[in-house]
């Protein structure tokens, strides 16, 4: 029960790294609320978990939305101890054919949304003088692989985001920081991972030998929010099987 009596909202909460991290967190005690774009896969996230997970419908790149998650979340849970930034965007293409509209799609999801939701969760933070943001970065943030100029300038950016924070509002009580997962089986990468040929190579990278789960995000995003690491802020905390330990 290392979050009893805490409160959480996880964006992109009904699949992925998301659902994982709702699941845990609520068999660690917490309540929390699930925001994402697809009103079955909410629905279906909370009949599985339970009552104590409050489900939001919504698009984080739209602003009323993300005012209505903070707004509902605060009325039914009573505040919010803690922000789990973790919706994104994966669209690889060459960087001469990105389009300006995929990659303004990328940064409006992965850094603009990101943006718009903390700020309206820092206010409710400051004023209750305590708070933990963990921001669902990459190692893509931290190294480039190419083909995918969009994802990793925003990811990128995304990790000093989260290091601001720590610096701006660590007196005030308010941890941030960033977890860095490599190749995860997820949705959103089931698609590359359907390139067996392009998997043999990623997997020479992993000294584990293997991808990760979303379940061991989900275990270091609750590190992160748990008095565990209470003395943590401004760090990015690679979760990729040591993808990022070889040269």
């Amino acid at each position: 029960m290392r979050l009893k009596n805490k409160t959480a909202i996880i964006t992109g909460g009904a699949t992925g790294i998301g659902l994982a991290c709702a699941r845990l967190f609520v068999n660690e005690g917490a309540r929390v609320a699930i925001f994402g774009r697809r009103q079955d896969r909410l629905d279906q996230a909370q009949k599985e978990i339970g009552d104590a997970v409050l489900a939001v419908q919504g698009d984080v790149t739209l602003e009323k939305d993300t005012s209505r998650l903070v707004e509902t979340s605060i009325e039914k849970m009573g505040k919010v101890d803690i922000l789990i930034n973790n919706a994104g965007t994966f669209a690889p293409s060459p960087l001469h054919e990105t389009e300006d509209a995929a990659w303004d799609q990328t940064f409006a999801i992965n850094m603009r949304g990101v943006f718009q939701l903390t700020r309206k969760v820092l206010t409710h933070m400051v004023e209750n003088g305590s708070g933990n943001i963990i921001h669902v970065s990459s190692i893509l943030g931290m190294r480039a692989i190419p083909a995918t100029a969009a994802y990793n300038a925003s990811k990128g950016a995304l990790n000093q985001f989260s290091r601001t924070i720590a610096v701006e509002y660590g007196g005030q009580g308010i941890r941030s920081n960033a977890v860095c997962p490599g190749m995860i089986e997820t949705e959103m990468t089931e698609e590359l991972r359907s390139d067996t040929a392009l998997m043999e190579e990623f997997l020479k990278r992993y000294p584990l030998g293997r991808f990760g789960k979303p379940e061991e995000v989900a275990q270091a995003c609750l590190f992160l929010a748990s008095d565990e690491s209470a003395f943590i802020t401004g760090t990015t905390l690679p979760v990729d099987g040591g993808c990022t330990a070889l040269l």
